[in-house]
């Protein structure tokens, strides 16, 4: 609840209590007593009511979200050399010569195909 409209209940709550006290009737006026436990009653609850409120609705929590998984391998990093001048790449089931060209005699060699 907005904090003026708390201040204006409890402000009204007091009211109501003060004015429960000044009873002018000649029945109720022999328990003064009962005025000032109404009036005490009616400002409990409106206080407790603003406080309650206030209790069960918290500020915003924020939660640091999860890290993003760690990155995956680079497959690109796994290729390795038979022999000498010849480069094969697992990811791509194939081997190169030095220079980049397709090298057909290896790529069978290594990977049946």
């Amino acid at each position: 609840m907005p904090r003026s409209f708390v201040g204006a209940t409890v402000a009204v709550a007091l009211a109501v209590a003060a004015g429960g006290m000044g009873i002018t009737s000649p029945a109720l006026a022999k328990n003064n007593n009962a005025g000032a436990v109404i009036g005490g009653l009616v400002a409990g609850a409106v206080i407790g009511a603003a406080v309650a409120g206030a209790a069960s609705h918290p500020n915003n929590i924020y939660v640091n979200p999860k890290p993003p998984p760690p990155p995956k391998p680079d497959p690109w990093r796994n290729a390795f050399a038979p022999k000498p001048g010849i480069t094969c790449y697992p990811v791509q089931y194939a081997c190169y010569n030095a220079n980049g060209a397709y090298n057909a005699n290896w790529t069978w060699k290594v990977y049946q195909r």
